[in-house]
């Protein structure tokens, strides 16, 4: 099996996972782009009168990497990125600038901008 696919298998089998939390006023929806190698757990719908839309979960495979867009929940995705196989200087977390980034992880020379 060829990385990118490792990579879907692992991903949707995590992002899946999180389609228990849709309660009474809001569900969940599972976005998985195979084209665009983008993965996306979003919460909708309504609460009283006020309108529910957020991005939990934005993971996008790019390269031979995982690079995590975004995490609004409180759980380490890396790690269980990393129980399902996936190497620790394969997953990078988006959210923080390359520079940032530079300083900690040595995964951060994969990024494009940090050359």
């Amino acid at each position: 099996m060829d990385t990118v696919t490792f990579y879907q298998r692992c991903i949707k089998q995590l992002l899946s996972e999180y389609q228990t939390l849709s309660n009474e006023w809001s569900q969940i929806k599972l976005l998985f782009d195979d084209h665009s190698l983008n993965y996306m757990v979003v919460r909708v719908g309504w609460f009283k009168h006020k309108r529910i839309h957020l991005c939990l979960i934005h993971m996008e495979i790019v390269g031979d990497t995982i690079m995590v867009q975004a995490n609004n929940t409180e759980h380490l995705l890396d790690e269980y990125l990393m129980e399902l196989g996936i190497p620790k200087a394969k997953i990078i977390p988006g959210f923080v600038p390359a520079e940032a980034l530079a300083y900690a992880e040595p995964a951060a020379s994969l990024l494009p901008m940090a050359a």
